[in-house]
């Protein structure tokens, strides 16, 4: 014979669920409630009137000298955009963050990416190359305005190349045809 539990412990145990639902929901609406009073005291003066619309009794004058024109962009040197350059790291495509290695694997290679940094903002169309053991293999433009880095991406895939071949990969950086900065080496395996 099955032993069942009796009724009335079923029933018990749906009342206290529902009970303790219940205790949830309302505390949570005291809470809130609460926290919308605060919420309305904080934004009011001592007035009752809300404190973005309150009037203001005292008046400071600005001090210091203060300008609302934008800058202009002036024609930047090749002398400028070399003595702004700091750096150059390899970015991982998928991530977007700099790369902590210096080899991948032929078949995840899709994409290159080499990410060069200035001191100064750059307004200027810089040209950059990936090379693969020093012979050119794809160029393309890096539009920068007002941007500390250049971002030289190249994609294999758009390109018709499916992925890069194995071979040593460096980016180079040049502006007015004249040579800025080279990354260091990526190694396609």
């Amino acid at each position: 014979m099955v032993k069942r539990r009796p009724q009335y412990i079923r029933g018990m145990i749906a009342a206290v669920l529902s009970l303790s639902l219940l205790l949830g929901i309302t505390s949570c609406t005291v809470l809130l409630e609460e926290l919308y009073e605060a919420y309305e005291s904080n934004n009011t003066g001592a007035s009752g009137v809300p404190r973005d619309t309150e009037e203001t009794f005292e008046s400071f004058e600005p001090t210091g000298s203060y300008t609302s024109d934008t800058a202009e962009t002036t024609e930047i040197s090749v002398n400028f955009v070399k003595s702004s350059y700091v750096y150059s790291v390899w970015y991982d495509v998928a991530s977007d963050n700099p790369v902590d290695y210096s080899s991948i694997a032929s078949e995840k290679a899709y994409a290159l990416k080499g990410v060069f940094y200035f001191s100064s903002p750059i307004t200027a169309v810089l040209e950059a190359k990936i090379l693969k053991d020093d012979e050119v293999v794809l160029t393309r433009n890096v539009n920068m305005y007002d941007n500390v880095t250049a971002e030289a991406d190249f994609s294999a895939g758009l390109e018709g190349l499916g992925t890069f071949e194995p071979g040593d990969y460096t980016v180079e950086l040049y502006y007015n045809g004249e040579f800025i900065a080279k990354t260091g080496v990526m190694r396609v395996k």
